[in-house]
Formats: C-alpha cells, sequence, structure tokens
C-alpha cells in the first residue's frame, strides 16, 4: 500500500506547531489532524532551525549515514567536555600539590 504524497499549506504547519506546544500527546495530535507524527518533527526542526534527519527522498543509508554523523558529533562535544574537565582537574591538583608545603617537622619540646 503506497501513500500519497500531500503538501500542506503553511498556515497548516504553523498551526500544528502551536498545537503541538501545548498538547501533552505529540501521537494523538497528529491522529486529529490526520498527519504522521513524525511530520510534526519535521516541521519543528524547520521552524527552530535544527538539523534533523532528511524527511522525503533521501534513502535508507542516507537517513542512517545523517544519523551517525549526528552521532559522532554529538560524541565529539561530549569528549571535548569531559577533555576539558578532566584539564581542570588536574589544573587544580597541580596547584594543591604546589601551594601545600612538606608537613611539620618541629618537635614539641618536652
Amino acid at each position: 500500500m503506497s501513500q500519497k504524497w500531500r503538501k500542506y499549506s503553511p498556515e497548516f504547519r504553523r498551526d500544528a506547531l502551536e498545537k503541538m506546544k501545548t498538547c501533552a500527546n505529540v501521537t494523538q495530535l497528529a491522529r486529529e489532524l490526520g498527519i504522521r507524527r513524525k511530520w510534526l518533527y519535521a516541521w519543528k526542526d524547520d521552524a527552530t532551525g535544527q538539523p534533523g534527519p532528511p524527511v522525503e527522498g533521501a534513502t535508507k543509508s542516507e537517513r542512517k549515514v545523517k544519523e551517525l554523523e549526528a552521532l559522532v558529533a554529538r560524541q565529539s562535544l561530549e569528549l571535548d567536555f569531559f577533555k576539558g574537565a578532566l584539564l581542570r582537574i588536574e589544573e587544580q591538583r597541580r596547584k594543591r600539590v604546589e601551594t601545600s608545603g612538606p608537613g611539620s617537622t618541629s618537635k614539641s619540646a618536652k
């Protein structure tokens, strides 16, 4: 069974996104509007300027490549974050060692 592609008007999309902001169940909203849930998220990505996976015309392998590229980018950001955190911790430890002198060596007078 093939799906017939329909073009939705900008007004319809805008109204759908406004409803999406306040709804608790996106799946139910999509059913009420008679569209697929993925369209709501794709329109949201388009409206916010966030890159999302291609919606139409992309092959399965192209979608997979996009997903993997997004994963690599996310992991790269995480690695940079943790590398920076580790460098700060090491710097704090180094400063602590430099500022703390040797323990007291004086003996109490008896």
